[in-house]
């Protein structure tokens, strides 16, 4: 602290009331694993979060994901937290008082009368500065109405592409330059008087101005101004720098600073003299004809692309080089991800594609996430566009062991795509309108079908993409255009889990229900779908000693599935593997639900690329064959573990069966 410019100290007592609290962002942070759930999409209550009122909770795969129920403000970097909004939800940083009007932290405005004075409002500071104008142009039109810098016809600097929402910036990255209403426009402003001290301070890469690290928690007091670590009075005028002149008003410090001129110079060549608040161009004295840039030689006017956000042009010699500046995006939406388009520049969010899967005996996951069972014997709608009627999927399911008739599988698939027709049979038997066919199989702009070792993929022109491979396990992949528009077993894809047992004819069933829900999307023969999925459903349950090295354990493995477990719940995974491995404890009816749980984990960003090897999942005829064996020895089991890369202490189970 320091003493004021009139001679006066605080007072103790005000000096033990405004003290710095502590660093802390708006809530706590939450530690802990997070909890497990059943009912997919539901609300869950969490009596035991602190201010659960803020938050909202549902269950999203498998797993309680909470979120804050109100948009609360930025706070990154501010260091003047004041007390939370009324709700009671929210930090806030302190906002600005200038000529009797309150200003939000973070916000910019210009006053109509003097659109090229900019004031900008930083936790409880505003800096006054001009704007100082650029048009790379050579006719530049007058102002846009109640803007300060003239604008250029076309919206491109040095190569880049401005647009409406976001800048491009030059060798100087405090000028940025923006499209509106198809008019480019450039500009300089000052950068804002931070209320963290200098230490706290940092500059990012590439940017124009520092940023404060870290949030701070103040106490203030009636009639002052706190800017940094000092402190002052209700009108007091105070310098911070030589470039800076500051007022105390209205308990906002108000700053004034001007902006630096605009340079047309490479970095190198930027340079600032013994008491000048700005840079300034010092140009060699020959005059250069060609530009030099990584060992490459270029002429003048002539332009060249460093990436997708970057790229440069000769101008009198010397380089000047473009950046396009992508806008922060904010966490997508429920139900879209971020992505990066190939050859853009800029991240953006969109909607994401639908999933569904069946595999095992047989098992669902519907395009909301929905997992059940249904072991119904005939031919199903799997999916199928219920609105434009452009495109349906239909599985048949058959017993395994037509002798037990203890379970099922998907054997067959049937796809239809305007006037092709498609049937996906045992083994990667394929046909395309009644013929058989080999692959890579094209039909130009409509249809493209591909197999590799371990399964096969159908690629349609509308988008949609199956994965088969070549057994029972079927993935279908759909556009978001889809959205709501399609029925079956695999739900409407409408990005609610609640409704996903819809009836043909209308109308929701419980997860009780199962057994109507999957007759009313019989497509074969109704009596008998209904008839064969009654039988089915009467199976006894297994006993547990048909599961005593039950393999489906290791879904919970580190090692196979490392980091998956915290986005997503191997509960009905788990579940769904031991219904198959109950029909075979002796096989590898786990390794559906394996595959099943692992293309989820990599949707998820989660990398479990092998899984496979490590569970004897491979397609290799030659590990098949050695998996096949009676009985190994200890030693054996040891060697043959080492040589798949699994490590385990000698009181543990091998990872998985070995037959």
């Amino acid at each position: 602290m320091r003493m004021t410019k009139s001679g006066h100290f605080l007072i103790a007592a005000i000096l033990t009331t405004i003290l710095f609290v502590e660093e802390r962002e708006a809530f706590p942070d939450l530690t802990g694993k997070r909890a497990p759930c059943s009912n997919e999409g539901e609300p869950v209550r969490v009596d035991h979060i602190d201010k659960q009122r803020c938050f909202s909770c549902i269950c999203k795969n498998g797993l309680v994901e909470c979120k804050n129920e109100y948009y609360c403000p930025p706070i990154d970097g501010c260091h003047m937290l004041v007390e939370k909004t009324e709700d009671g939800c929210c930090q806030k940083c302190k906002g600005c008082m200038y000529k009797g009007i309150h200003h939000e932290s973070h916000t910019e405005w210009t006053e109509p009368n003097e659109p090229c004075k900019v004031m900008r409002c930083e936790a409880g500071v505003v800096t006054v500065s001009n704007i100082q104008c650029h048009t790379p142009c050579a006719n530049p039109q007058p102002p846009l109405p109640g803007k300060c810098c003239p604008t250029c016809s076309e919206c491109k600097i040095n190569g880049q592409t401005a647009t409406d929402d976001r800048d491009v910036t030059s060798d100087d990255p405090c000028l940025k330059c923006r499209c509106v209403s198809g008019r480019l426009t450039c500009s300089k402003k000052a950068c804002p008087v931070l209320q963290c001290s200098a230490d706290r301070q940092h500059q990012p890469p590439g940017e124009c101005c520092p940023k404060c690290t870290g949030t701070r928690s103040l106490y203030t007091y009636p009639k002052t101004c706190t800017l940094g670590s000092h402190f002052h009075r209700e009108g007091e005028r105070f310098d911070i720098s030589r470039c800076t002149r500051c007022t105390c008003l209205n308990e906002t410090s108000i700053c004034h600073r001007d902006s630096c001129p605009v340079l047309n110079c490479s970095p190198e060549f930027q340079k600032k003299t013994p008491g000048s608040c700005c840079k300034h161009c010092v140009m060699p004295e020959e005059v250069r004809t060609q530009c030099s840039y990584s060992g490459v030689m270029y002429e003048d006017g002539q332009s060249w692309k460093l990436d997708a956000c970057s790229s440069c042009k000769c101008i009198q010699g010397m380089p000047s080089c473009a950046m396009t500046r992508c806008n922060i995006t904010l966490p997508c939406a429920p139900g879209s991800r971020l992505v990066r388009p190939v050859g853009e520049c800029c991240e953006r969010c969109e909607e994401s594609e639908g999933v569904c899967m069946a595999f095992g005996d047989p098992h669902y996951k519907t395009f909301d996430g929905k997992i059940y069972s249904f072991q119904g014997v005939g031919r199903y709608q799997f999916t199928a566009d219920c609105e434009h009627r452009n495109f349906s999927i239909r599985v048949a399911n058959v017993y395994q062991n037509k002798n037990t008739k203890t379970s099922t599988l998907t054997k067959r698939v049937a796809i239809k795509a305007g006037k092709i027709k498609i049937n996906l049979g045992q083994n990667f038997r394929v046909k395309v309108n009644g013929e058989k066919v080999s692959f890579p199989f094209v039909i130009e702009n409509k249809l493209r079908i591909e197999r590799n070792k371990e399964d096969m993929s159908v690629n349609l022109l509308n988008g949609i993409k199956i994965l088969w491979t070549g057994k029972s396990f079927l993935e279908v992949t759909v556009p978001a255009s889809y959205k709501n528009k399609l029925c079956g077993l695999c739900g409407n894809f409408n990005s609610n889990v609640q409704d996903d047992l819809k009836l043909r004819r209308g109308g929701v069933v419980k997860d009780t229900e199962v057994l109507a829900f999957g007759s009313s999307w019989c497509v074969g023969p109704k009596p008998a779908c209904t008839k064969q999925a009654k039988q089915t459903s009467k199976i006894r349950p297994c006993k547990p000693k048909r599961l005593e090295k039950n393999p489906c354990k290791y879904l919970m493995s580190s090692e196979l599935f490392s980091g998956c477990d915290s986005k997503l719940n191997y509960n009905k995974y788990y579940k769904a593997c031991t219904m198959d491995m109950c029909e075979c404890p002796n096989g590898k009816c786990y390794c559906e639900s394996f595959m099943a749980y692992a293309r989820e984990c990599e949707r998820l960003g989660v990398d479990v690329q092998n899984w496979k090897t490590q569970s004897y999942c491979v397609a290799s005829k030659v590990k098949r064959k050695k998996a096949q064996k009676v009985a190994y020895s200890k030693h054996e089991i040891e060697v043959l573990l080492k040589q798949r890369g699994i490590n385990r202490t000698r009181s543990e189970e091998p990872p998985l069966l070995i037959h």
